[in-house]
């Protein structure tokens, strides 16, 4: 009898010894999806899965910059939960299939509109809940609403006060920001089950969303434009506008919803039903999602930092992981580019591609993490040229919003391929680079004439200069791996041409003309009273100062001269070499820092934010600058400037986001800058070192490899490398390669508060 006791106590202990070991590991509950949601982070924090096709979260009734990714900390009403929602963007778009529980029904002649908006509701942020997977919120009127995901579908669990009204409002109208809705169309199936789509345009001009929706029980549907009247099984609505009021009864005061979407037709969106949602346990679809987003953010295991810095880093890789989006259905179709309908069977098509911003670091960090989708995204970017004609700039939705510069899709493809994920059909891959290099549009042409790009002729003129000579070093480092040597000549000559606009007697990169001049003043008298440059279509120009901004209608893209100057990512020491010397560069990054934090302009950008000095990190321009620091002699200063954006512009607060999120770039960033590295040029294969802000770093390979980055980490003060050991060996260099990363080992970092002496 003895001995079963102590069995059992034993048995005991070692469960609860699991459970804690469980519990203190569980990488979801440093997970905060409000972090961003305050400020300019402009996040969402409702449902979805790694990579997910559905983004199932509240909206705001409101529209402008803090709204765009449909809902703002700040408010304090909820208008709808909608299944589609774009992560840290500057410019809103989405926002489909608004549901929303209400407690009362419709009157006799009420207009529909008047309807959906009186049912807008108040909420305390006391009563509102968000975790990976999983978002809730207990209304002030006594609604609980619950939701949860799988990759295609969205999961809805109303409650009601008893004795109250058991409704549910659908919105197909009501748009947000750039969005506007062309036609709806509401179709009720059954007695549980409606269909429809919404097409609209806006960011994504030619958006088109069809839905299939089944409820927990019988339903009664009314649905209009103007009034709403009951429609019976087999009734379509079809309008510009569309509204609906589903009526629960009396029944239960507890109902569930299931909601799927896609982009080419109904019979996929019932489709990804059938596949992923078939059963109605709420509890099983939260449960799945959360064990989806732990396997994925387990691949990554931080140690030995505070309760806060582990929130932030966690929830930093949960942001990383939202973007790009799953767009094709159980079916394998999406809507293309063209407006066609694609196929891609059993493969996945994704989309929300903000190439501009995640070329940086977030695509670098799949190319360690999410290996597999790396080549799914790539063979998305080959199908977008095959219907478009371009590789993708800025996709959305299946449509080409060309809302910003460069052809990034380029360095992705490239950063690939050197990294040997090559699963996809290279040459014709490459066939798409070149075409897309060589095309005319966006200041395109003009480069290949000119070998920069006349401020003139086109706006953002040196912006696009600096990054397609990136672009171009890209193509050329492909056409060399592939044995393309008359292709692999022409790009890299092209490549210099950030030479063209760099002005050794200001230090900066600046505007040219046409004619081979500065952009300086000349002799115009303007109403001002005083002389001022004009430009050749008629439109005053100020004189040069580097402190100068103007949003979208300038030389620079969202910054100034101070920030845009650095981007040579490609040839470093080419840039030094124009500033005189490593000394000089020094210097010039030191005032870049310490400079007051004052941008010029009647029109400044407001992407221009989280200031240190004229450095932004609130926007990508300025994500690699700090480590330019490891090519001088004073590498240290990268190791501060770099904790001191981590710990001062990356906090736990709804607010702790100091600029767009941009689709996982601005969390990319603090990931690979936490566990001390940065890819400065994504596709040379180096990573410029910083110092790490964990004791411990585990990454997990695959395959029982893993890469662990160790760190005497005693406290805040210890962010300088006394000396950097790879395998035991010291390290004489400020960076590593992705193939030691790959490879599996150690990276040492021996830290200590004080500066090192050379």
């Amino acid at each position: 009898m003895r001995t079963q006791l102590l069995l059992l106590l034993l048995c005991f202990i070692g469960l609860l010894t699991s459970c804690q070991r469980e519990k203190e590991t569980r990488v979801t509950d440093f997970v905060d999806p409000f972090i961003g949601t305050a400020g300019q982070g402009h996040c969402f924090p409702g449902a979805t899965v790694p990579f997910g096709g559905i983004q199932l979260s509240p909206d705001n009734p409101r529209s402008g910059w803090e709204w765009c990714s449909g809902y703002h900390y700040s408010d304090s009403i909820i208008s709808s939960f909608s299944h589609s929602h774009l992560s840290g963007t500057g410019i809103g778009d989405l926002q489909d299939i608004r549901l929303l529980p209400v407690t009362t029904r419709p009157q006799a002649g009420e207009k529909a509109i008047d309807f959906i908006t009186k049912g807008y509701t108040k909420f305390s942020h006391a009563n509102e809940t968000a975790e990976p997977g999983y978002y809730s919120v207990t209304f002030d009127n006594g609604i609980k609403t619950e939701l949860t995901v799988t990759s295609r579908c969205g999961m809805h669990s109303y409650q009601y006060p008893t004795n109250s009204v058991y409704g549910l409002t659908l919105d197909l109208t009501t748009a947000r920001n750039w969005d506007r809705t062309v036609i709806t169309s509401i179709k009720k199936i059954n007695n549980r089950t409606i269909q429809g789509y919404r097409k609209s345009t806006g960011w994504a001009k030619e958006h088109n969303v069809y839905f299939f929706m089944e409820f927990s029980q019988d339903v009664d549907v009314w649905a209009g434009n103007d009034t709403l009247k009951l429609l019976k099984n087999g009734q379509k609505l079809v309008s510009n506008q569309g509204y609906a009021f589903i009526d629960f009864g009396t029944t239960t005061n507890k109902v569930l919803v299931k909601v799927s979407l896609s982009s080419a037709n109904c019979e996929g969106a019932a489709a990804n039903l059938d596949k992923e949602l078939s059963h109605w346990s709420f509890d099983k679809v939260k449960r799945e999602a959360k064990q989806r987003w732990k396997r994925t953010l387990s691949k990554i295991k931080a140690e030995g930092a505070s309760k806060e810095e582990m929130r932030v880093f966690y929830t930093a890789l949960y942001h990383a992981y939202l973007a790009p989006y799953l767009f094709s259905d159980a079916h394998g179709n999406y809507k293309g580019p063209d407006g066609e309908i694609h196929s891609v069977g059993k493969a996945n098509q994704y989309t929300v591609f903000s190439l501009w911003d995640t070329f940086r670091a977030a695509h670098p960090l799949f190319t360690i993490t999410q290996k597999n989708r790396v080549n799914d995204m790539i063979k998305s970017f080959i199908r977008h040229y095959e219907a478009h004609g371009l590789l993708p700039n800025w996709e959305l939705m299946g449509n080409e919003s060309h809302c910003m510069i460069g052809n990034h899709a380029i360095p992705i493809i490239t950063e690939a391929y050197l990294k040997g994920i090559r699963d996809f059909d290279v040459e014709k891959a490459y066939e798409a680079m070149k075409e897309t290099s060589l095309s005319q549009g966006n200041g395109l042409g003009l480069f290949r004439i000119y070998n920069y790009i006349p401020c003139d002729l086109e706006k953002e003129s040196v912006s696009k200069t600096l990054e397609y000579a990136y672009d171009d070093w890209c193509m050329a480092q492909m056409a060399k791996a592939l044995n393309k040597e008359d292709d692999y000549l022409y790009f890299m000559e092209a490549s210099k041409n950030y030479k063209n606009v760099f002005d050794s007697s200001t230090g900066f990169m600046r505007a040219k003309l046409s004619d081979g001049k500065w952009e300086t003043p000349f002799s115009t008298f303007a109403s001002t009273g005083s002389m001022r440059a004009k430009l050749s279509d008629g439109n005053w120009k100020t004189p040069f100062s580097p402190f100068a901004s103007a949003h979208r209608d300038d030389d620079y893209t969202e910054g100034n001269a101070w920030q845009y100057s650095w981007f040579v990512p490609h040839d470093v020491e080419g840039l030094i070499a124009l500033h005189g010397g490593k000394a000089a560069f020094a210097n010039k990054l030191d005032s870049l820092f310490t400079l007051p934090s004052t941008i010029e302009g009647d029109n400044v950008s407001p992407d221009i934010s989280g200031l240190i000095g004229q450095y932004a990190q609130g926007n990508e321009p300025s994500h690699h600058v700090a480590y330019l620091y490891n090519y001088t002699d004073t590498p240290y200063k990268t190791q501060y400037y770099v904790d001191r954006i981590r710990r001062e512009l990356y906090t736990d607060r709804p607010d702790g986001i100091c600029g767009n999120e941009d689709c996982g770039q601005m969390s990319a960033w603090y990931i690979f800058s936490a566990m001390g590295f940065y890819p400065v040029n994504p596709s040379d294969g180096k990573y410029q070192l910083g110092t790490p802000m964990f004791k411990k770093v585990t990454i997990k390979l695959g395959q029982d490899r893993k890469f662990v980055i160790k760190a005497n980490r005693e406290n805040n003060q210890y962010i300088y490398a006394k000396e950097v050991l790879l395998n035991g060996e010291k390290l004489d260099r400020t960076w590593i390669t992705h193939d030691e990363i790959m490879n599996g080992g150690e990276l040492e970092f021996v830290l200590t508060s004080e500066i090192p002496q050379k």
